[in-house]
């Protein structure tokens, strides 16, 4: 057993909510070990970055970030630097060849592993690398004991079947697998007891929370179930897919008075051509009818989405059908991103053929126009007798 002086980690977290619910759940794993967590990498023994990789941005923070800390290293012998997370399952042999201070590799599905791991560097072990854990079928969760505040995630399902030509998520996180709902409920159950008073559901794409197990569920019926343990907790929800989205959805979150009316619901392109190059499985129309639909009966709703631009094979055409669909929708929240390609997708293949200052150019076109957006809605909200749509 190591002392306790030289049991201090730091934790940062890049991307997503789902990163943040794992290194939630790490830091419990390690609290529970005997590990303190600490602030800044200068008090820590031991500093984990936990990473994205569904874009290029988020993986060039991380080697910036890691490589600051080599001279930092070498003054503190024994420091321990760690990755884990979608980059490093994607990017495994490239990271220990390009940052020879990293001492493990961690893929998301085996963050029990990383407690151990630490005590096994400290005893000599040398470099480690734990990845693929996201074959298995199992979700690990969080043990009674867990620390938590007034909010909270609660991972409902894992990984994708979609198989979206730009996306990294089925190769990093695995295929669709869900927890039982018994299980959830009881989280969520002790979470309320704990104090939790905002909670928010986690999948790479909860419309399709269900397939798989042997109960006959799907997440509306989870939504209900959960409604009727909620007392005074807010439940929301991310991230849904528009191929899978329903009425029966739209419905449910008007009529249960715990789900907060907060959609985000990724559109990520207005030209049907690029939709199905991004194998995303529904049309420019299909989604205007679900956004319309939703509006309508969810009063009120609040409807966000994502947006890549410069796709491979996006023309002006292309871009512009997207600037105008991003018009007529008013998304109240839009999340808006450069296209880069990413391994092992079949996009990685297509030329890239949208050049960085293009695509920088549609970039800031459609921020600016978001911009617009929403301070026409605060315009809106400010006049007396009128509510925003939010």
């Amino acid at each position: 057993m190591l002392k306790k002086m030289n049991k201090k980690v730091f934790i940062r977290s890049f991307g997503c909510q789902m990163n943040e619910h794992d290194s939630a759940r790490l830091k419990d794993l390690l609290i529970e070990r005997g590990y303190a967590i600490c602030g800044s990498p200068e008090d820590a023994n031991a500093v984990i970055f936990n990473t994205c990789s569904v874009r290029k941005h988020a993986e060039d923070r991380v080697y910036g970030k890691v490589g600051t800390l080599g001279e930092f290293k070498i003054k503190k012998p024994g420091l321990i630097i760690g990755i884990i997370g979608c980059m490093a399952e994607a990017r495994r042999d490239e990271i220990f060849r390009k940052l020879p201070i990293v001492d493990f590799l961690c893929g998301p599905a085996d963050l029990d592993r990383i407690p151990d791991i630490i005590d096994k560097i400290k005893n000599g072990a040398g470099r480690i690398m734990y990845l693929e854990g996201y074959k298995s079928k199992i979700i690990p969760a969080f043990s009674r004991k867990r620390f938590t505040g007034k909010t909270a995630y609660v991972k409902i399902m894992e990984g994708c079947d979609n198989f979206c030509s730009y996306c990294i998520v089925p190769y990093v996180r695995g295929r669709e697998r869900s927890r039982a709902s018994k299980e959830i409920l009881e989280e969520i159950g002790l979470l309320i007891k704990k104090g939790a008073k905002d909670i928010t559901l986690l999948g790479q794409n909860v419309n399709s929370y269900g397939k798989g197990l042997q109960e006959k569920i799907n997440f509306v019926a989870l939504l209900k179930k959960i409604d009727k343990i909620a007392r005074s907790a807010k439940i929301s929800f991310f991230t849904s897919h528009p191929k899978d989205a329903s009425l029966e959805l739209f419905k449910a979150m008007r009529d249960l008075k715990s789900i907060v009316n907060i959609l985000h619901l990724p559109i990520q392109s207005g030209s049907d051509k690029i939709l199905k190059r991004m194998n995303r499985k529904y049309t420019v129309a299909k989604y205007k009818k679900l956004a319309l639909d939703y509006r309508k009966i969810v009063k009120g709703g609040n409807l966000s989405g994502d947006i890549i631009v410069g796709f491979p094979g996006e023309t002006e055409k292309d871009f512009n059908d997207t600037f105008n669909i991003v018009k007529k929708l008013q998304f109240d929240a839009a999340y808006i991103f450069k296209y880069s390609p990413r391994p092992f997708t079949k996009a990685a293949g297509f030329k890239d053929d949208v050049t960085l200052k293009e695509k920088e150019r549609r970039h800031t076109l459609l921020l600016d126009l978001q911009r617009n957006i929403l301070s026409n809605k605060k315009l809106l909200c400010s006049r007396p007798g009128l509510e925003h749509s939010n």
